[in-house]
């Protein structure tokens, strides 16, 4: 029997999931990681933090860093970590044949969809880790859960390649943290969208997923597409 290579997908979340309210851009991120990497790069995670006067048990939030010198040096740690992203940006107030509570479910659905795609592709198997902060949302979670694994509601998902999907609290798991850190860069070079803040983004080009040289559609997707050439210039650099 052929052996399967084995991953662990972290998932994290930046912005508000409902339509036309909050943020304009809800953002889901997936990190890809070997399974038999994962603790050299948890370990990445603490040196980042002892680097930082932080905790080994204190959390990582990059929305929580305001120094550029402070956040560059974090890119700059990371870029020769084997770990792959996906990230998927959904323009809320575009958005109108869903309803706000199924935002959430769709999208991850998504998201998990194109997770599979990569992990088939590369003959693997997952375990799916979405960080979670809120402890009362148990019975939604687990809701969420049996939709993703077992109905085929909105994407193919290609659950051959999943084993479980799991929601950890974002405080147990450096690679969540991680998953925070790529997400809620992405999500502010959206926002703000300046030189400096997607220099963060263009930094890890290399981690992004591609597909047969192309980023766009793979490892970053719109939700409407867009011509993100006119809207989001950096991105060309991802191209070049």
């Amino acid at each position: 029997m052929e052996n399967r290579i084995e991953y662990n997908v972290y998932i994290d979340e930046s912005g508000d999931e409902g339509i036309k309210r909050g943020s304009e851009w809800f953002i889901l991120t997936a990190i890809i990681v070997p399974k038999e990497y994962d603790l050299t790069l948890s370990n990445k995670i603490v040196k980042i933090k002892n680097a930082m006067n932080m905790a080994r048990k204190e959390q990582l939030h990059w929305n929580k860093i305001l120094k550029y010198d402070k956040k560059i040096q974090i890119i700059y740690d990371l870029i020769s970590e084997n770990f792959k992203i996906i990230h998927v940006a959904i323009n809320t107030y575009e958005i109108n044949k869903l309803k706000s509570k199924d935002i959430y479910p769709y999208f991850m659905s998504y998201l998990i969809e194109r997770v599979s795609y990569y992990v088939s592709n590369n003959k693997g198997k997952c375990n799916i880790y979405i960080s979670t902060r809120n402890e009362n949302n148990k019975k939604k979670n687990l809701h969420l859960k049996n939709a993703l694994m077992s109905k085929r509601h909105y994407h193919h998902i290609n659950f051959k390649c999943i084993n479980d999907i799991k929601f950890i609290d974002n405080r147990d798991r450096n690679l969540l943290q991680l998953a925070d850190v790529c997400c809620s860069s992405f999500a502010q070079s959206i926002k703000y969208n300046t030189a400096q803040e997607w220099e963060y983004v263009l930094k890890l080009k290399a981690n992004i997923w591609n597909y047969k040289g192309k980023i766009i559609g793979y490892g970053i997707k719109f939700y409407p597409p867009i011509e993100w050439f006119n809207l989001f210039p950096s991105l060309i650099h991802l191209i070049a």
